[in-house]
């Protein structure tokens, strides 16, 4: 996470410079200065943290309690190299009787994306193992849940508000 937040600062300080030489251009090249700080905000949402755009989530969609899962566990449970990623949030409710799961994922350029893929759908059958005789409506809101992955980025969200969630995500994840 602190290599997202450097990459930030760079990026912030660097568009600082861009915009302060704007000011010593005349004024028919002055007009080009709004798109320009478009552009880099554009840019700067794109490259949201992770944690970020989970306490968006937080902030927007009711969900039940969810607790975040410890590197320990994702690692075991999972089967997931924590170093083959830049960043990630994974979390799930904290009661048994909410099948509710927020998992996102930023893979380094060199990870096999299809391997985090196959994890979380494994995760998935695990899932549905456990609820479907126990909490049948429960078990149909897993039964629809999806992996999606989209450049660098591998996410799941197992919830009946998924349409919500992922509309958030898709924000900054393209």
């Amino acid at each position: 996470m602190n290599r997202a937040y450097a990459k930030m600062a760079v990026v912030i300080a660097m568009t600082g410079l861009m915009l302060a030489g704007c000011g010593s251009k005349d004024s028919s090249q002055a007009t080009d200065a709004p798109s320009q700080a478009t552009t880099v905000e554009a840019t700067m949402e794109a490259a949201k943290p992770l944690a970020d755009i989970y306490a968006e989530i937080e902030e927007k969609v009711e969900l039940p309690k969810m607790v975040v899962l410890n590197d320990n566990y994702i690692a075991n449970y999972f089967g997931i190299d924590l170093e083959s990623l830049d960043e990630y949030v994974f979390t799930n409710a904290e009661e048994v009787i909410y099948a509710d799961t927020v998992i996102m994922m930023k893979a380094k350029a060199e990870t096999d994306k299809e391997v985090l893929k196959e994890a979380l759908n494994t995760m998935i059958s695990h899932k549905k193992a456990e609820l479907e005789n126990y909490l049948p409506e429960q078990f149909k809101i897993v039964e629809k849940s999806e992996v999606q992955v989209k450049g660098e980025y591998v996410y799941l969200v197992i919830s009946e508000k998924v349409a919500d969630i992922e509309s958030v995500i898709e924000q900054y994840i393209k």
